[in-house]
């Protein structure tokens, strides 16, 4: 199979979160099985940088990347604002017919539009992914329903199926009109590969400063309300100070750094909380083996990547239960609470102090990384949909081929 995927970023641009890793980690497995795989995205490395100027193309691990120049308004409040791809339809026109299957990652993207215009006019099948990005939530209410009702139609109209995380994200689609035999089940997984060389135990706390000694609490994602980041620094704050713990805050602002550090200054914790900032490869991969709590305080999220990211690096977690997989590592990896700082305070407290539940959390990440986020699992589970759309739209382009 020749696939296209559509997402926003990607490589060396991890400020646009997990669907990065997702399409990575999926397309380098569908490569191993013999598949040929093209990636488009923005240039963008985040909202106000780029890459590289213009449009180019780069071979990253096998896959063929499109970094595509983007028009985008720097100062538009939140994630990223209405962004424009001038050379996109050039090589749609020219490339769209050679494909397969076109895999769109994201909802509301003025860059998914013309995909899908053309997909449509070439009979090109495509499936869409929104990873998280159907709720109106958090950001630009009034703009999100807008969009919606203007175009989020003309994205959703004929698509061939759509890929939802969980039970959770099927019922969002539903809601925003998409046919439930469209709608097709798949988490999201990780390569678990032993043999990958891990980066030396320790070498995040000797960067960063910190002590071998004291625990280290690792909260990873962008800085933003729907991660919870505030109520962290609040449930911090308030923990056991005999504890003596430590806090990292690893990632990019995504409008709510300011408020972090005023909060920090606020409770006195500029000696025991670090801000790193982005971090990627290896870095990350040893913030979460140096860690020994990773905490996600969302208020929502659909399925953070850096959950199984600490599963797979075999750290324990304390999580909110609005997190919508939280059901999938509670009480195996996870101890799960309300979004409320006194309780999220005592969870983390409990279990860095508890010794047999939180040895026990250490020995089942082996077991949840194999059973519930394989990336095998998952790729099998994409090649079967992929193959089923392809057929039904070889079938559908039959059907509809005018008879001589």
């Amino acid at each position: 199979m020749k696939i296209l995927h559509i997402t926003l970023g990607f490589y060396p641009a991890t400020a646009w979160g997990g669907p990065i890793k997702i399409v990575y980690q999926n397309s380098q497995e569908l490569v191993r099985r013999g598949h040929e795989v093209t990636v488009y995205c923005t240039n963008l490395f985040d909202k106000h940088r780029v890459i590289a100027p213009g449009t180019f193309e780069r071979y990253v691990d096998g896959l063929r990347v499109v970094y595509f120049h983007t028009w985008r308004l720097t100062r538009w409040p939140g994630t990223l604002g209405p962004i424009w791809l001038p050379d996109l339809k050039s090589y749609l026109a020219r490339e769209l017919p050679t494909f397969d299957l076109i895999h769109l990652n994201g909802y509301r993207s003025l860059m998914i539009l013309p995909v899908v215009e053309l997909a449509e006019k070439m009979g090109v099948p495509f499936v869409i992914q929104p990873h998280g990005a159907m709720p109106v939530i958090v950001n630009s209410f009034f703009i999100k329903r807008m969009y919606d009702r203007l175009l989020g139609q003309k994205e959703l109209a004929n698509l061939s199926a759509l890929i939802a995380g969980q039970e959770s994200e099927k019922q969002q689609a539903l809601k925003h009109g998409v046919t439930e035999t469209k709608i097709e089940i798949i988490p999201n997984g990780l390569d678990n590969d032993p043999s990958c060389p891990k980066p030396m135990i320790g070498s995040f706390r000797r960067q960063y400063n910190l002590d071998n000694e004291r625990p280290l609490i690792l909260f990873l994602g962008r800085i933003n309300r729907k991660k919870g980041t505030d109520m962290l620094v609040k449930a911090f704050a308030l923990m056991d100070k005999s504890l003596d713990a430590q806090l990292a805050i690893v990632g990019p602002d995504d409008g709510q750094l300011q408020e972090v550090k005023d909060l920090i200054h606020y409770f006195e914790l500029e000696d025991k909380v670090v801000l790193p900032g982005l971090l990627s490869g290896d870095d990350v991969t040893a913030a979460f083996q140096d860690a020994d709590l990773f905490v996600l305080p969302c208020r929502t999220d659909t399925f953070p990547m850096a959950m199984i990211e600490s599963c797979q690096a075999g750290t324990p977690m304390v999580i909110t239960n609005c997190c919508e997989i939280a059901h999938l590592v509670a009480d195996r990896v996870a101890d799960v609470v309300p979004f409320d700082a006194e309780q999220f305070a005592v969870a983390m407290a409990s279990l860095l102090t508890d010794e047999a539940r939180y040895q026990r959390y250490q020995v089942n990440t082996v077991q949840v990384m194999a059973d519930t986020f394989s990336v095998q699992v998952v790729v099998d589970k994409l090649e079967a949909l992929y193959r089923r759309v392809i057929e039904e739209n070889a079938n559908k382009q039959k059907h509809h081929k005018p008879s001589i």
